[in-house]
């Protein structure tokens, strides 16, 4: 399995999907290039690594795009590639089976202490940090970032993935939402009216960039969910200001801290739901105390848009491998498949499919699916149930089944006040980070599967499917 950033983007230009491109702008060409660029080529949208940014040296790079295809994710996860939405599900759920995490290691040295920068030499500036979109408030040097905390009540440090505005040279935003594990180690430092160490990562191994996008249990360092993913442990070296463990071959590191009552109007930010959905206020910034970065540094980036963007596949990805193993360890039978689909922004469209069992069994998975792992419970919308031969993330045989397996009367259930956002453009934040679910059934009612009185789907039997590939398998090449 690749190494580090390095290692990877030479794995995808090989298998023909990284794209270089020199003198584009950071002030809102990057960004929107990306965007045009995945509503052409969409599932099929190549990484962009961008060079020769105009005021800053050759070499100094920006990296968006890690995951737009299942390629790319499936290289990352150490899975095999050309493989559907729901059989990469599939595979990294049996991976997991088997998972046991492997602590992070200390080591003496790594890449990214080539250059060393402390106190009054501290320029973050230095980097072609990009304002991603039209609208935004300032440059954002942390999207495609991990943002290392450590708990002040137990030796657990947590890597999440936090927007970071730039200010000045020294000085960065760090915005997290109510909930996240980084929050939950800020709030409480700050409630002990303590100042908080952070390690911001703005170039890494994509495997723990997707970690710290995805749903990983509390108390679980996802240095050593990525050390038991590549069945060897990561290596780190401490940092120079925080003495926490940053990636030895991390791109750049920026270490600093962030006080109780310091506080820079941050934002507004183009968000992943496709809309402005915060006003700038207020919020704690991290004075910059140390950069450290490899010479030739890769920025990596990642700014949402409207769906479908470069990080709703990862989260459709990894939510619905933690949905599947949350439904599974319910001791719930017979789930063939799960899919959060990309336009629902990888977290507000969920598809479950089953062969049916009992009666009350899709009601049942409908249930705990919405709420048994944070990946549904944060956020959610939309979940749906089909029969097993409906391909979960087929959204035209969910909506067939949607248009012909469902009675709007007895096949809807509500959930409300669930879990939410200040992201969601329906929340009126006075109102508390609330929203309503809905719950569908879209399987044949069961009680007419056991009577058999249910129509016949008109399709190709399995025998004659074979029969026919093989005489005509050259319509099919």
């Amino acid at each position: 399995m690749y190494s580090d950033l390095r290692e990877w983007l030479k794995e995808v230009d090989d298998f023909g999907e990284l794209k270089k491109i020199s003198g584009v702008h950071w002030d809102t060409e990057m960004g929107p290039l990306t965007q045009l660029m995945h509503e052409h080529y969409k599932d099929r949208t190549p990484a962009l690594l961008f060079d020769e940014t105009p005021d800053y040296p050759k070499g100094y790079r920006t990296l968006y795009g890690h995951f737009s295809t299942l390629n790319r994710i499936a290289l990352t996860l150490g899975l095999p590639l050309h493989t559907g939405k729901v059989e990469l599900v599939r595979s990294y759920l049996e991976k997991l089976k088997d998972f046991k995490p492997i602590p992070f290691q200390f080591v003496k040295d790594g890449p990214v202490l080539e250059n060393v920068q402390m106190d009054d030499e501290v320029n973050v500036l230095k980097f072609p940090v990009p304002r991603h979109h039209e609208l935004d408030g300032g440059r954002y040097i942390g999207t495609a970032c991990v943002v290392i905390t450590k708990d002040p009540e137990r030796d657990w440090y947590n890597l999440g993935t936090y927007r970071s505005q730039l200010y000045d040279e020294r000085t960065i935003g760090l915005q997290i939402t109510g909930g996240k594990h980084g929050r939950i180690h800020r709030d409480k430092y700050f409630a002990q009216g303590k100042p908080m160490k952070v390690a911001i990562v703005v170039g890494q191994d994509p495997l723990i960039y997707l970690l710290g996008a995805s749903p990983i249990p509390e108390g679980m360092s996802e240095y050593d969910y990525a050390g038991g993913i590549k069945g060897e442990a990561i290596p780190v070296i401490r940092g120079k200001y925080t003495g926490f463990p940053i990636p030895a071959s991390a791109e750049i590191v920026i270490e600093g801290e962030t006080v109780p009552g310091e506080v820079k109007e941050e934002g507004p930010f183009g968000e992943w739901t496709g809309y402005y959905c915060s006003v700038a206020k207020p919020r704690p910034y991290v004075s910059v105390k140390s950069v450290v970065h490899r010479n030739d540094p890769i920025l990596c980036c990642a700014p949402q848009h409207r769906p479908i963007d470069e990080t709703v596949l990862l989260k459709c990805v990894t939510g619905s491998a933690a949905i599947w193993e949350a439904v599974n360890r319910a001791d719930i039978p017979e789930v063939r498949g799960v899919w959060q689909h990309p336009a629902g922004l990888g977290v507000r469209f969920l598809v479950v499919s089953i062969k049916q069992r009992y009666h009350g069994h899709a009601r049942q998975v409908l249930h705990v699916a919405s709420s048994a792992s944070q990946a549904a419970a944060y956020n959610g919308k939309w979940v749906v149930v089909v029969d097993e031969d409906i391909d979960p993330s087929d959204i035209d045989q969910v909506m067939w089944a949607i248009t012909t397996r469902f009675d709007p009367v007895d096949d809807i259930d509500i959930i409300k006040k669930a879990w939410s956002s200040g992201r969601d453009p329906l929340v009126l934040p006075e109102h508390g980070n609330y929203n309503n679910r809905i719950l569908i059934d879209a399987c044949i009612p069961y009680n007419r599967m056991l009577g058999g009185d249910f129509p016949h789907v008109v399709d190709v039997s399995n025998q004659l499917k074979k029969k026919l590939m093989e005489k005509w398998k050259g319509l099919f090449s």
